[in-house]
């Protein structure tokens, strides 16, 4: 039994076939191969037959000829269809650039262990990523067993190296301080009435008293606002795909959630609400269901609020801390204010408390050693 397909190179058209050839008597499996690099259909059918009358005769020789970068590219269609379009094009963009340099024009029956620890040892001095990288590398060699091409995965017999850091690489997160806060809350509040300027200061208060990420504002509907309950509904968020910017779930269940939100943030949605419906309506559009978008009910991009931010920071006299600084600052915030470890993580939502502590630990310890000074302070013994 056989199949046969057609896919595409930089050479243009190319066939393939997969064949079922039968039961290896000593191990008892399935006896499969690929072949592919085919000008036409009737040459790999030719293939084929050439194949089978070999097969019966020798058993089956495996093909040697094919590269890892042609293992990889029917892997990867297939890779395709099984996640996230945001996660594949990371993944593409990984073997673009580290990985394919690497195996690309290897034979991938003839990489052996040697080579792939040679490759991961590099690998271990450039990038804290080498273990997703080699765990990302491995996954092609695995498909090519599928695919009857080779006997065994090299990757899984590497001795996997410790990474040697140059220096700590611990660098504080930039948060906010109240007086800067004020002076930027300042500025946003007096500014002249506009669609933009409007948007600006509702995003950013609603940014840094949520705690939440810009792509998840940025994908919000008014239905997620429930102003009753003082609540937002956190379920999707704005990818970038080949394609250009889609809403989409979110990567994982923990990012899902309600969340309270303090009076001030929902009573300025609340006039949010009214004048985009205002400003809208005067260039005749009506029911708009994103609350953040553009005034054509367009998509507004990371890159474009990254832009804003700037200009903001720059007009308010604060300094521009990074796109992350509104999420940064909400859970110093809460920091300072006595909440838990445990329940800044559930405010951000991050899968296990150890990613709060390795990001926010440092502002966890300063917050106490300021408690201990207020305590001396307020003994002056």
């Amino acid at each position: 039994m056989a199949t046969f397909k057609q896919y595409d190179t930089k050479q243009g058209k190319k066939w393939l076939f997969k064949v079922y050839l039968g039961i290896d008597a000593a191990t008892g499996k399935r006896i499969e191969t690929t072949r592919r690099n085919f000008p036409t259909k009737k040459a790999a059918q030719l293939e084929l037959s050439r194949l089978q009358v070999e097969f019966e005769k020798n058993g089956l020789q495996q093909d040697t000829k094919q590269t890892f970068k042609e293992v990889y590219d029917l892997w990867l269609e297939t890779y395709q269809t099984t996640v996230k379009e945001v996660t594949f094009i990371k993944t593409k963009i990984k073997f673009d650039k580290w990985i394919l340099p690497k195996y690309g024009k290897m034979k991938i029956k003839d990489i052996d262990v040697a080579t792939a620890q040679k490759i991961v040892n590099h690998w271990a001095k450039t990038t804290d990523q080498y273990r997703v990288l080699h765990s990302s590398a491995s996954r092609v060699f695995k498909y090519a067993i599928n695919l009857g091409m080779i006997d065994r995965n090299p990757l899984e017999y590497v001795l996997m190296p410790k990474r040697i850091k140059e220096a700590p690489q611990t660098e504080k997160i930039k948060v906010y301080t109240k007086q800067e806060l004020k002076q930027l809350f300042h500025y946003l509040d007096n500014t002249k009435p506009s669609y933009n300027n409007d948007f600006n200061n509702v995003l950013l208060r609603f940014l840094i008293y949520s705690g939440c990420r810009i792509s998840e504002a940025l994908a919000l509907n008014w239905s997620d606002i429930d102003f009753n309950n003082q609540t937002v509904t956190i379920n999707k968020t704005l990818s970038q795909t080949k394609n250009g910017y889609k809403v989409s779930t979110t990567k994982t269940a923990a990012s899902n959630a309600t969340l309270i939100l303090d009076a001030t943030t929902i009573n300025k949605l609340k006039k949010w609400q009214i004048d985009q419906r205002k400003y809208m309506l005067t260039l005749g559009i009506t029911e708009p269901t994103s609350i953040f978008c553009g005034i054509y009910k367009q998509t507004i991009t990371h890159h474009a609020i990254y832009a804003r931010l700037i200009t903001i920071a720059k007009e308010a006299n604060v300094p521009f801390l990074g796109v992350h600084s509104t999420r940064h600052t909400h859970a110093s915030l809460l920091l300072d204010s006595g909440a838990t470890m445990k329940e800044v993580q559930e405010r951000l939502r991050h899968t296990k408390i150890s990613q709060t502590l390795d990001v926010y630990g440092h502002l966890a310890k300063e917050t106490k050693e300021k408690t201990v000074e207020k305590l001396v302070k307020h003994l002056d013994l």
